[in-house]
């Protein structure tokens, strides 16, 4: 990066003005405690109208994005399908909800009962539609340290800002990537992933779409990343080839990815895999009974398991069978054989590993058909996007066009 004055060196940024906290005093601090007491739906509703975009599809031919302008007290936002400023003909104390909080069902609480809105247009679009594109959305600094840089003071390798425009393309290439990967609103994710910018760009594509996701901190092991994989029911997980650690790369993929997809497997379906490997021979039920339990005991409580902690347990069991005289050595060894190949035949429910090129190693572990580079999910939802913003009437060659049209 550089300076205004053209220096090297990391950039400062004006932050903007701060929005004040309109609780000044204790009284102010009780008032506000005694209305959120009386009615919580109303004293949040009145805080969400006016902070957050709300869809409403009566609004304009297919509906629009309006929040309470707390300065004229009506209800602005943009159309949906021109995103031209609109004005809806609400007063001021119309709510795109029926009630503000349902608490009939406690512990169970619903908020903003049928009203609709989405996290990603709040973070991300509405920004640059209300101008603010420029903007920096985020100050990227890399992990790794240069002592020697900004004079001896120090600073990041890396560090660049990424503006509220340029967030928004990369989201929107991000969406596109995910419905071609066949995902759509309720699907599932997981994110394990170093810190950097391909986090908040993936994050946020699955917020746009209505996909829910599970973040897995990336000094997670990878036992955790499978358990969080598989209690998510995730059919994508987005990881990188590594991560810096200091000026140590840690190869992300190879070290946690992987073996959390083919290492593990989870704890009811190595049960369930033992059982029809104990269907498919000629077993008395009782003794696949038996032995089934005994996977079962072997990994109770874990969410998921190495395939080698149930055969343990069905190796306990025939044990027991083999010394009581109820199986011999021969009929104890076909069932071991039959059960550890099936089991090593069970694969993960993981359809897509969507990797990001960050450090740049040679030699990522590979698997064809369930592996796919991040960039080339990206192309063809570039060109894409391209094509959308030609079909509009927009004369964009490339990423830099586009990023040139206004907010």
């Amino acid at each position: 990066m550089t300076r205004s004055d053209g220096s090297a060196g990391p950039q400062a940024v004006t932050p903007p003005d701060a929005h004040r906290n309109p609780l000044r005093t204790r009284a102010d601090w009780e008032q506000a405690r005694a209305a959120c007491a009386q009615d919580p739906g109303a004293f949040h509703g009145a805080e969400a109208a006016h902070t957050l975009h709300w869809f409403d599809p009566a609004t304009g031919a297919n509906g629009a994005w309006l929040t309470l302008d707390a300065s004229s007290a009506t209800w602005t936002g943009w159309d949906a399908d021109t995103l031209k400023p609109v004005t809806a003909a609400y007063a001021n104390d119309w709510r795109p909800w029926s009630r503000g909080l349902d608490d009939t069902e406690a512990p169970f609480y619903r908020w903003f009962v049928g009203a609709r809105t989405n996290a990603g247009f709040n973070e991300v679009d509405r920004h640059v539609l209300a101008g603010h594109g420029a903007e920096p959305a985020f100050l990227v600094e890399g992990d790794r340290w240069d002592q020697s840089r900004d004079d001896g003071r120090g600073a990041p390798v890396v560090s660049y800002p990424i503006s509220r425009k340029a967030l928004l393309v990369q989201v929107a290439k991000a969406s596109l990537a995910l419905r071609a990967l066949g995902l759509a609103t309720g699907d599932r994710i997981a994110l394990n992933l170093p810190n950097i910018p391909a986090q908040i760009i993936w994050t946020e594509a699955a917020k746009r779409l209505g996909i829910l996701y599970t973040p897995v901190f990336g000094g997670f092991s990878d036992k955790t990343l499978a358990d969080r994989i598989h209690d998510a029911g995730a059919r994508v997980v987005v990881t990188a080839d590594g991560g810096w650690r200091n000026a140590q790369i840690i190869p992300f993929k190879a070290a946690y990815t992987d073996p959390a997809l083919d290492q593990y497997l989870p704890a009811d379906r190595a049960v369930r895999v033992v059982r029809a490997a104990l269907e498919s021979l000629s077993l008395s039920a009782a003794h696949a009974e038996q032995i089934t339990r005994g996977a079962a005991e072997a990994v109770a409580g874990e969410i998921t398991v190495e395939r080698r902690d149930a055969m343990r347990g069905v190796g306990r069991a025939l044990l027991t069978l083999t010394e009581s005289g109820a199986l011999d050595a021969a009929d104890a060894s076909r069932v071991r054989t039959a059960v550890a190949r099936a089991l090593v035949d069970a694969g993960s429910d993981v359809e897509r590993v969507v990797v990001v090129r960050y450090t740049g190693q040679a030699d990522v572990p590979w698997r064809e058909g369930r592996d796919v580079w991040e960039e080339a999910l990206l192309a063809p939802a570039r060109e894409a996007l391209l094509d959308a913003a030609r079909a509009l009437g927009h004369d964009v060659a490339d990423e830099t066009a586009l990023l040139a049209l206004p907010d």
